[in-house]
């Protein structure tokens, strides 16, 4: 087993920092144990047992009158492999830029509780692999294939540092993916994944069933021209624009350098009253790692409340510099990336995924997006195409399938024109990896710029 105890965590990093011979040391530690086993039309195809560290130093030392900083990191708590990265870690300081006014190491800090989720890190092959038989004999009463990823993940972080700081937290992670495909080059498709900290709390059934009936019904797709389009946006959908913004905006590096969409509207009424969007590391759906990069608590934060921007998100060195409050959402230093969210929840609204169809007299249910990218950071200007399933709606009535479009969409006029919040949140992720927490959500003019022939 590759997580150590809390306390066999804790003391091996103290004493790696005991061993450094420069007064500001830092030790993070992290241990993770990973299995997966991942399926396609003939059965398994790939399946593996991980358990993984790392080590990572980072040291500050004097050259020339002069702080200098610097990381280096083990693949292993073997003494020789950590020896060898603390050496790295001094060397490459010596020769690195000098950190200026960055602050100084954190002291120490009070960290919520948290505690692995022992079905998930306890869940066998043999259940995984009983899942991957019902996906593909679903698939096959359909005449469809099925393909997809089963995993678990178990992880514990750990950080101690010279000034007295001792942070440890853990986090789970449990995923079921599937697609159900037709073979040839029919293009019919329909992706689903479900993730929780909890494997038991997955619904695997339900979402196959689902994903089977939404690819059987995207058959035979009709035509459909671009413009501007009333939509159903799916969770998974809704996740691709988030974890988009998360990426740049949110941050006060970005906001501090006028990169950020919502720059000098703190306060300001941006998007519909009911929209609101926090950080929240210990959300009871997918509870994370309770600190942040430099080891700083972190929790919930209010990114937008009732449709008006509260203010960024900062760490260690953009609180100090902009006189806030720090948020806990630094990375590990050191880092020229700023601060920035990654557990984004949105709050539920008060109408079904059924109630929200049934208000669209003519529009499109669209279950994801495919290939999101930014193309503008200050105005959250995003391209990307329909995928898994495009329906048209008609008189609150899901109808056929449609040819997958492609769009080219801010997320700031996007948001302002949100209509209808979902009631039932889902943590869902997006290509380009990450998770957020969301509803549904119907926007009205959703803009379409192409269509293609699938």
């Amino acid at each position: 087993m590759a997580i150590l105890s809390n306390d066999h965590a804790i003391e091996l990093c103290q004493s790696l920092v005991a061993q450094s011979p420069t007064e500001e040391t830092e030790v993070s530690l992290s241990c993770v144990e990973d299995r997966f086993v991942r399926y396609g039309a003939d059965g398994p195809t790939q399946s593996a047992d991980r358990e993984k560290y790392q080590v990572a130093f980072r040291v500050r030392v004097p050259v020339d009158g002069e702080v200098r900083e610097a990381r280096a990191t083990a693949g292993s708590i073997d003494p020789d492999d950590m020896r060898a990265a603390l050496e790295r870690a001094l060397v490459l300081a010596h020769h690195a830029d000098p950190v200026g006014d960055r602050p100084a190491f954190g002291g120490p800090v009070q960290i919520a509780g948290s505690a692995l989720q022992r079905p998930t890190q306890d869940h066998t092959f043999v259940e995984k692999s009983g899942w991957v038989i019902q996906a593909r004999e679903v698939a096959a009463k359909q005449g469809l294939l099925a393909a997809g990823l089963v995993q678990t993940t178990a992880v514990t972080q750990t950080l101690v540092n010279s000034t007295g700081r001792v942070s440890h937290g853990s986090r789970a992670r449990a995923a079921f993916s599937i697609t159900a495909y037709e073979g040839g080059e029919s293009g019919v498709a329909a992706s689903s994944e479900i993730v929780d900290a909890n494997v038991d709390r997955l619904k695997v059934s339900d979402t196959i069933l689902k994903t089977v009936d939404r690819a059987h019904a995207s058959r035979n797709p009709q035509p459909v021209e671009a413009g501007e389009h009333t939509v159903v946006l799916q969770p998974p959908a809704v996740s691709a624009l988030l974890l988009g913004m998360s990426y740049a905006g949110f941050g006060a590096q970005e906001y501090h350098e006028s990169r950020s969409p919502l720059c000098g509207r703190v306060g300001e009424r941006m998007f519909p009253d009911g929209l609101s969007i926090c950080d929240d590391s210990q959300h009871e759906l997918y509870p994370s790692i309770p600190f942040d990069g430099e080891g700083s608590p972190s929790g919930k934060v209010d990114l937008l409340r009732h449709g008006a921007f509260t203010g960024p998100v900062t760490d260690t060195h953009w609180a100090a510099r902009l006189g806030l409050a720090n948020t806990g959402h630094g990375v590990p230093q050191p880092s020229a990336h700023g601060p920035w969210p990654t557990h984004l929840a949105m709050a539920p609204g008060h109408q079904s995924i059924e109630q929200l169809i049934a208000g669209v007299e003519e529009g499109l249910l669209v279950s994801q997006f495919h290939y999101t990218n930014m193309i503008d950071p200050r105005e959250w200007l995003f391209t990307g195409m329909t995928r898994g399933g495009t329906f048209r709606i008609r008189q609150g009535k899901v109808c056929e399938s449609v040819h997958n479009l492609r769009f080219t969409e801010s997320a700031i006029g996007a948001f302002e024109r949100v209509r209808g919040i979902g009631n039932q949140l889902q943590v869902a992720g997006a290509l380009f990896g990450g998770e957020v927490i969301c509803p549904a959500l119907c926007i009205d003019g959703f803009r379409f710029t192409s269509t293609t022939a699938f």
